[in-house]
Formats: structure tokens, C-alpha cells, sequence
């Protein structure tokens, strides 16, 4: 099984990322992944840093260039470039956003996704009512270019998403692909992004409670592991993208 990693943030996305990006695509390289997307937040700042590293130990595995946003705290979106133009077009976004708000912070704004030709989308439903509403929206404008991210975290209410996941695909008529929401390499950095949690919500890691990540599934996890958790046709949902930036 090919399996290419496509949410996966380092610690450019500050105060989530608890492993670097280097370490990030040689520990996808050892699990023998086909590519990997690093996906900070607002940000390529990540992008750098890995490619060095694939090029210095001499790397099998391919790397996607992308970014990750929140729109209005409701909407979250991953942005992917298959080529040039889609990549100069994600710098702007960026750009733009970063602009509107004070350092350290961004705001995207609608227009910001509707101006989108020619990244890839893929939406991250939230489980909340307002997901049908912008379904809709980002497939109005952005058919044939957009996916349903699917998460497994293991919290307990795994089947309620696999079926809100299923019953958005149908009534949007959109494909669904696997994806992790990688945070960490390996679990043993699990303690570090705690401490990074609990530094971003003012907090002892003592006092976090239920913002505190209760296990290790956001780090990179087997393709093993990933067959158990996935259909097979949401791991095999990889459209095959041609890195030119």
C-alpha cells in the first residue's frame, strides 16, 4: 500500500508541533510512506528544512508542499500544491492573511478560499451543524479539487465521525481520503506537546485536562496500523501529485 501522509504540522505551527520537520520525513521515510505533506498552520516555514533533509540522507520519500487554515473558527481546510502555480498562489494566501492581522496571527478571510484555482482542497468536517453549510460552500466553488479529510484519533466517538464522514460524501457527492493530523513523530513526544498545550493556554500541564491529548494517535502511525483504522479506499483516495516548486 502507497500511502502519502497529507496533515501533518511541525513545530513551525507554534505551540502544536511538538517535532521538527526533519524529523518528521525521515520517521515517514522509515515507515515507508510514499510521500508526506508537511501542513503548518498559515505557514510553509517547514518546507525548507525538510526537503534539506530528504536531500542530505538521501530520502525515498517524495514531499508535498502545503499549509493548513482555519476560516471563522468553524471551517478547517488544508491547502496542497501540485505544481508551481498552486504554490505561488498558497504564498499569497499566506501573505494576505498574515497581513490583516497582528504578528503571530492571521485571518483568512472567505474570499481568500473562493480566489483558489489551483491548490487542491481538503475540508476537515468539525462535527458541529455547521458543517453541511460549508460542504456546500467549498463544493460550490471548488468542485473537483476538493476531499473530505478523515480523521481517527481513537477518543471513543470514532463511529459517529466515520458516519458523519460517510453521510457528508453522499449527500456532496465528494471523495473522502485518509488523513492523521500529525503532530509528533513518535509518541515519546507526547509529554513535550502537553507542555506546549499547556504554555498556549497560560496553564500548568496539570491544569490543561480535557485540552490535553489523552493518547498518541497524532503522531506518524504504521501503514499496518493505518489499514485497521481506514477503509481501504479512503487510504487508496491519493490524487497523485506532480511536486514542481
Amino acid at each position: 500500500m502507497q500511502y502519502a501522509e497529507l496533515f501533518c504540522q511541525s513545530n513551525f505551527s507554534f505551540l502544536s508541533g511538538a517535532s521538527h520537520a526533519e524529523e518528521l520525513v525521515i520517521q515517514a521515510d522509515f515507515l515507508r510512506y510514499h510521500a508526506i505533506a508537511i501542513t503548518d498552520e498559515c505557514s510553509v516555514a517547514g518546507v525548507v528544512r525538510a526537503h534539506a533533509s530528504i536531500k542530505q540522507h538521501g530520502l525515498a520519500i517524495k514531499q508535498l508542499i502545503g499549509s493548513m487554515f482555519w476560516l471563522n473558527d468553524e471551517c478547517q481546510v488544508l491547502l496542497l500544491c501540485p505544481n508551481r502555480a498552486a504554490y505561488g498562489e498558497l504564498c499569497r494566501i499566506i501573505t494576505n492573511a498574515r497581513r490583516r492581522s497582528e504578528k503571530g496571527s492571521y485571518q483568512l478571510s472567505e474570499w481568500d478560499l473562493m480566489s483558489v484555482r489551483h491548490c487542491l482542497l481538503i475540508w476537515l468536517p468539525s462535527m458541529k451543524p455547521s458543517d453541511n453549510h460549508w460542504g456546500q460552500w467549498l463544493s460550490q466553488h471548488h468542485a473537483g479539487r476538493l476531499w473530505i479529510g478523515a480523521l481517527r484519533h481513537l477518543q471513543g466517538n470514532d463511529h459517529s465521525y466515520i458516519h458523519h464522514y460517510q453521510t457528508l460524501a453522499k449527500e456532496l457527492s465528494l471523495p473522502v481520503t485518509a488523513c492523521g493530523g500529525v503532530l509528533m513523530h513518535t509518541p515519546n513526544r507526547l509529554p513535550l506537546q502537553h507542555t506546549l498545550t499547556a504554555i498556549k493556554l497560560g496553564k500548568s500541564v496539570a491544569q490543561i485536562g480535557r485540552d490535553m491529548l489523552t493518547n498518541t494517535e497524532r503522531t506518524l502511525r504504521s501503514k499496518e496500523k493505518l489499514l485497521k483504522l481506514f477503509p481501504n479506499e479512503w487510504l487508496a483516495e491519493k490524487r497523485s501529485y506532480r511536486q514542481t516548486v
